[in-house]
């Protein structure tokens, strides 16, 4: 071959060798290209989803794998006190919880697989986070409120718990004393002394059960919006049904109603009950010879309700717990006073139901305040 052939041939080899450099740096050019453009797209499916999560009412993050936060809606920013703060940050900047985080990267490792976060405890709230996966490189971190939740998950431990304990009380002592008169039955003193024991165990069962019913019955009943009744009438046959067990600890009851027409906007069972039951806890918390007022005025388009007794109150700490289905304060609330805790759970339920309010408070120097406030019939 002359030399002519062999430049032409290194010259074909010059020339192809640059057609691959140009073809692979090509490549390169539209790799870039297409990271470009999944980047802004990435951008504006962010800002997308920023938007749609600054419109919830739960406090949601965007995480990325690492526990880096990339964004935040605004109610999020304002539980974990984060305005002001540059993103991205950590998440260990904004919730300071070891055991919590551990649990987040032990998370974060087994994903795509589901795992159960612990709660998030801040600012009085109790937060129920979610993980979900976004996309290769994000999370969504979704914070629901449960602290309502979890409060009616314990008071209904509470609630069971009670309600056994109160049942397992008198039919313990039912069957000691059924058991008993097998071997003890020809002594006539333990037979009359059986005989109470039985009918008074048997009559606490039995309230026991009405009041559970009752509450069964507000809870899941509708408040008629016809029913109405006249609230000096129902507030004097209370009384007067009452006077028994007030003449019995030789209690007087002052009732201060005046003749004003004050028709409110329920049943009269419903108003006796919320009367009767708020009277019969004044009566059994009352000293002996203490008195009881009861007094009644208008309020715009409710009515209010006023008894009031000298009794020991209730301490502050308990105030608040005070209409909690069985809840009892231990120096004011016994068996003995035939109390089943539910008395005063029964006029917070019914009188919520009605749309209306119960305040408790304290007298000075002693005794309990109980204010019903209840709406009027609307004319």
């Amino acid at each position: 071959m002359d030399s002519v052939g062999l430049v032409l041939l290194l010259l074909l080899g010059l020339a192809w060798a640059y057609v691959l450099r140009m073809r692979q740096r090509l490549r390169q050019y539209q790799d870039k290209i297409r990271q470009l453009k999944m980047r802004q797209q990435n951008i504006a499916d962010g800002e997308q989803l920023d938007g749609l999560l600054a419109s919830m009412n739960e406090a949601v993050f965007r995480l990325s794998y690492s526990g880096q936060v990339i964004a935040a809606n605004q109610h999020a920013q304002t539980l974990f006190a984060m305005q002001g703060s540059e993103l991205p940050l950590s998440l260990r900047q904004i919730y300071r919880d070891s055991d919590w985080h551990d649990a987040l990267h032990a998370a974060l490792a087994a994903l795509p697989k589901p795992s159960v976060l612990p709660d998030f405890h801040i600012a009085n709230q109790v937060l129920s986070p979610r993980l979900a996966i976004l996309n290769a490189e994000e999370l969504l971190l979704m914070c629901v409120d449960v602290g309502e939740q979890r409060r009616l998950e314990t008071q209904r431990r509470t609630f069971l718990s009670n309600l056994m304990h109160d049942l397992k009380t008198p039919l313990t002592s039912l069957l000691g004393y059924a058991r008993s008169l097998e071997r003890f039955g020809d002594d006539a003193d333990f037979r009359q002394e059986a005989a109470t024991v039985i009918a008074d165990e048997a009559k606490h069962v039995n309230h026991l059960l009405d009041a559970l019913l009752t509450l069964d019955q507000i809870e899941f009943s509708t408040a008629d919006a016809e029913a109405h009744c006249e609230a000096v009438a129902v507030i004097n046959q209370v009384c007067e049904m009452l006077k028994p067990q007030c003449e019995q600890k030789q209690l007087s009851l002052s009732i201060d109603v005046t003749d004003m027409e004050l028709i409110l906007a329920m049943s009269a069972d419903n108003a006796e009950r919320i009367i009767s039951n708020v009277l019969v806890n004044a009566i059994n918390h009352s000293p002996e010879q203490g008195c009881i007022a009861v007094m009644l005025k208008r309020a715009e388009q409710h009515c209010c309700i006023m008894i009031q007794d000298e009794g020991l109150g209730i301490p502050a700490a308990d105030l608040a717990r005070v209409t909690e289905r069985f809840y009892r304060v231990d120096q004011a609330r016994t068996r003995k006073d035939g109390g089943h805790g539910l008395g005063l759970a029964i006029v917070k339920e019914l009188v919520e139901k009605h749309a209306g309010d119960l305040k408790l408070s304290n007298r000075e120097p002693q005794g309990l305040q109980v204010e019903v406030i209840l709406p009027l019939l609307k004319a």
